[in-house]
């Protein structure tokens, strides 16, 4: 079983908002609370608070083209007052403060004031008109335009969710972030995946992964099958099912993606490899946010190149003409048809299925050839006779040789850390030579040859 506890903190810290984020909700927040204490008299600290997924500890940064928000309660209205006039009015307030006056956006659970996009997404505020609740049941009330007042205990439940502690936070957060990349949002409401997770996460284990692959089992155990949507009720608001607005479409796509994340989970957790069962996280959960063991932690590193070809083996000798550069740029794709993505020097671990492109961009006054140098290192490559060294024109994908010598493919194979580097030859002088790129590749059956 893998645990891989590294890479899952790098995770949740990877899709938790970060800390420009969090400074612009709180600035946000405090300036409004100021504001609307003064236009409203308000006298007791507590009349304006945050609710939701920020005040309960499991906000996550939006999917792609997404927002992240804040939602500001204020205890405002009268029991005179309807649910429409306390909208209203609060509206009204805001439109006299020139900073909130253009960002008004009217919801009908709320008032929400919209501002500037930054580099993870959209960023609003929803405000919420809400009075002291007659009902027993319900400390508040609040609003739904058009609809009336119902009871609410936003402080209440966010106080159930710290109590539930920091392993709930995580798992919260990390589901969260995957129902954002299988469905839209709509498809679950944040508050109600929260109250199931609480029901069907289990108590007193540390590991991420484990709890995480529990979790979504225990989730498809208790809502596979159901033919109606099941009563959710509030902990906190027993009265209040958080479920009637989920209709039975969404649970039942819900609960297919739930079923298949269940067993991707379970299959990453057991798989002994890490380096593999990290793989299968990445599919899961997202490669851009879930990150593989460097190279590095595994013990892979460039081995001995003494079989490297030198220049003059090819009759050239070695000219460096400053008027003169080539530089290689990688993109790395899955199979023949993937998407190609950015490799940097000495990057993440790359395995068979992926092929590599490599791109040489010169700069002189004159044209010349390029030519390639691939340096396999390591156990692997030596035990499989691929200890390559030697100077060769660039090739396409299927091997052959590619009339635009910029454009070198290559496959991967061997478990260690490789270099490739291109060099720019005029006659018989070689003017430009890049910097050697890493290439760090794991290959599962060979791990017994580092390096």
């Amino acid at each position: 079983m893998s645990s891989l506890p590294n890479q899952f903190v790098t995770f949740i810290e990877n899709i938790s908002l970060g800390e420009r984020q969090v400074e612009r909700i709180q600035s946000a927040a405090t300036a409004l609370a100021d504001y609307l204490r003064s236009a409203m008299e308000l006298e007791a600290e507590d009349d304006v608070f945050l609710q939701g997924s920020y005040a309960n500890g499991t906000a996550i940064k939006p999917p792609e083209g997404g927002e992240y928000d804040v939602d500001v309660v204020v205890v405002s209205a009268t029991h005179s007052d309807s649910a429409d006039d306390a909208l209203d009015d609060l509206e009204d307030i805001l439109e006299d403060h020139g900073r909130y006056r253009d960002r008004i956006q009217r919801k009908k659970p709320c008032v929400r004031l919209k501002y500037a996009d930054d580099e993870i997404g959209g960023f609003h505020v929803d405000v919420v008109p809400v009075r002291p609740s007659s009902d027993n049941d319900a400390p508040l009330d609040a609003p739904r335009r058009d609809e009336g007042w119902h009871g609410t205990a936003p402080q209440e439940f966010t106080q159930w969710c710290k109590d539930l502690g920091p392993e709930f936070e995580r798992t919260v957060k990390a589901l969260k972030h995957w129902r954002n990349r299988q469905q839209d949002r709509a498809a679950i409401k944040s508050i109600l995946l929260q109250v199931l997770v609480s029901t069907h996460m289990p108590t007193g284990i540390q590991d991420d992964a484990e709890r995480l692959t529990l979790t979504l089992k225990g989730l498809a155990e208790a809502l596979g099958g159901l033919e109606e949507v099941p009563e959710v009720a509030n902990p906190v608001l027993t009265s209040e099912n958080l479920a009637k607005r989920w209709t039975t479409s969404a649970m039942t796509d819900f609960v297919k993606h739930v079923n298949g994340a269940a067993t991707a989970a379970r299959k990453a957790l057991d798989e002994g490899d890490e380096v593999e069962s990290a793989e299968l996280w990445q599919a899961l959960l997202g490669e851009e946010v879930f990150p593989l063991p460097e190279a590095k932690a595994l013990g892979i590193k460039v081995g001995d190149k003494s079989h490297v070809r030198h220049p003059r083996s090819r009759g050239w000798h070695e000219s460096y003409d400053p008027a003169y550069s080539i530089k290689v740029s990688a993109t790395y794709q899955s199979g023949t048809l993937g998407r190609r993505k950015a490799y940097q020097d000495d990057d993440r671990l790359l395995f068979p299925s992926h092929k590599l492109r490599f791109f040489a961009t010169v700069i002189g006054p004159a044209q010349g050839d390029i030519w390639w140098r691939v340096t396999n290192t390591g156990g692997h490559a030596r035990q499989q006779d691929g200890l390559r060294g030697e100077f060769f024109k660039a090739k396409k994908l299927g091997g052959s040789e590619n009339i635009d010598q910029r454009e070198n493919w290559e496959d991967v194979s061997y478990t260690g850390s490789h270099l490739i580097e291109a060099l720019l030859v005029i006659g018989n002088a070689v003017v430009a030579k890049s910097d050697a790129m890493r290439i760090n590749i794991y290959n599962k059956k060979w791990r017994r040859w580092w390096p």
